[in-house]
């Protein structure tokens, strides 16, 4: 029926009661006419309100495609405008909005900004690229004869990178040498001047670091270290000489030694010289004679440009022994037996690693041949009792070397119990007299920086200035 009514509305152009027709919702005043018929909007909404509500697919409208094409409206045309549409209120993609504008409205500016900005680059790469070419090139023993060697030339990539590699840590050595050439003072003259230098590492050698979750750093103390400096200070210019810098290691050198009574100097990493990425110790620049220089380090890189000097040591990995104690026979003999040159000493042991060992085989020897020559002096004592030869004059009861070891220890006690008593006063006073130094001087941190602090020496000789200007006073008065 509602077909028919549909049919026949559609063909006459009257006004259709949709309230007739009971499975439609109720449409008021809807005119139908061949041209709005043909309207896709119109078709659309009268779809929607055509809806049944009792049939079970509710997007199913009556008005079929079947009955449209008899009622000569075109149902292709539908589909497109949708399409069209959807097509107009969709938004363009974001991206796309921004390529295109980006390609079309790029102006003069930014174009120049882009060719710069790749100049820039292609130029800096090219650098790069000479740089790098420039140097791994072939050594040449004209320019370069401290590193030439003729087996390290060609174009294998072993080569080209030794050759870079080489020369690379050259350019950074230049930023890493010494800021002056004369490491410590001019040594003092007088009685009381030690003849030799003695240059000792800190870093596993006097003392070990070791870390650990529950108590952090740690540091230990080389048995019999204090015995070891204050022995070897009556023969010795101690000098402290650490790889570690000067802000970890200065406060371990001050504990070392609290009175400032057997270390002279200490130096730190600071100071060393830098080659192929190894901290080296150049004894050249301690402003001493190297043949009355000794260094003992456990890294033997540290004095390579001076093996000469050195007594190799092993490391010391913080547990008990006696390392420090075995060395110290053979550097006062050094120091005692009027040494012209460490070096030629150094150079008779066959096993420098070895050095105490072999020395207390020597000294074993040196006391056989004089026990023997004593023996020979004693079957002469009838001769020289008749001559009234005093018994003193005859021979010595005790080896020298016994006698000189007797002696050191006798000095070593009477300081030990002179600083034990007059430490804290001493220290107190060196303070003072540094105070009214500084104030005398009027120290300004340019000066410090060049000239560094004052010295002990220099503290010494500006307390004997003073008092004899105060001496000088007293007597005008």
């Amino acid at each position: 029926m509602s077909a028919v009514l549909i049919k026949s509305a559609l063909k006459s152009g009257l006004c259709l009661p949709i309230a007739s027709v009971s499975p439609v919702r109720r449409l008021s005043n809807v005119i139908f006419t061949k041209n709005s018929v043909k309207n896709s909007s119109f078709i659309q909404t009268y779809r929607y309100y055509a809806t049944s509500k009792d049939d079970k697919n509710s997007n199913k409208s009556i008005l079929d495609d079947d009955l449209l094409s008899k009622a000569g409206v075109d149902t292709d045309e539908q589909p497109q405008a949708n399409k069209q549409q959807e097509s107009e209120e969709k938004p363009k993609d974001e991206f796309e909005q921004t390529r295109s504008r980006r390609n079309n409205t790029k102006s003069t500016i930014d174009k120049k900004k882009e060719f710069y900005s790749r100049m820039f680059w292609f130029s800096f790469l090219a650098a790069n690229l000479g740089f790098v070419g420039y140097m791994a090139r072939d050594y040449d023993p004209i320019e370069e004869p401290e590193i030439y060697k003729e087996s390290d030339n060609g174009m294998s990539p072993s080569l080209i990178f030794k050759r870079l590699r080489t020369r690379l840590l050259g350019v950074s050595d230049v930023f890493s040498e010494p800021a002056f050439t004369d490491l410590l003072p001019p040594q003092p003259a007088g009685p009381y001047a030690q003849p030799m230098t003695l240059v000792l590492e800190l870093d596993d050698l006097l003392v070990h670091s070791a870390w650990n979750y529950k108590k952090g750093w740690q540091t230990a103390k080389r048995p019999g270290l204090d015995y070891f400096l204050g022995y070897l200070s009556q023969y010795y210019e101690i000098v402290i000489f650490s790889r570690s810098s000067m802000a970890f290691a200065e406060n371990t050198v001050a504990k070392l030694d609290p009175y400032h009574a057997f270390i002279s100097y200490s130096l730190f990493k600071e100071v060393c010289r830098s080659k192929d990425g190894k901290l080296i110790k150049d004894l050249s620049l301690l402003n001493r004679d190297l043949s009355k220089v000794v260094i003992i380090d456990p890294d033997q890189d540290c004095y390579s440009m001076q093996p000469e000097n050195a007594i190799p040591v092993a490391k010391w990995n913080g547990k008990k022994d006696d390392g420090l104690i075995k060395l110290i026979p053979f550097l006062e003999y050094l120091a005692t037996s009027h040494t012209k040159d460490v070096r030629d000493v150094l150079k008779s042991f066959d096993d420098k690693d070895h050095i105490p060992e072999e020395f207390a085989i020597r000294e074993n020897k040196m006391r056989q041949d004089w026990q023997e020559a004593q023996a020979r002096k004693k079957s002469n004592d009838f001769f020289s009792t008749i001559l009234g030869i005093p018994p003193s004059l005859r021979g010595a009861k005790k080896m020298p070397l016994d006698q000189i070891r007797e002696q050191g220890q006798r000095n070593y006690l009477h300081m030990y119990n002179y600083l034990k008593e007059n430490g804290e006063k001493l220290l107190k006073e060196e303070q003072e007299k540094t105070k009214e130094l500084m104030a005398d001087q009027k120290l300004t941190l340019g000066k410090i920086v060049n000239e560094g602090m004052p010295t002990a020496e220099d503290i010494a000789r500006a307390a004997a200035e003073k008092q004899a200007q105060d001496a000088a006073a007293a007597a005008s008065k």
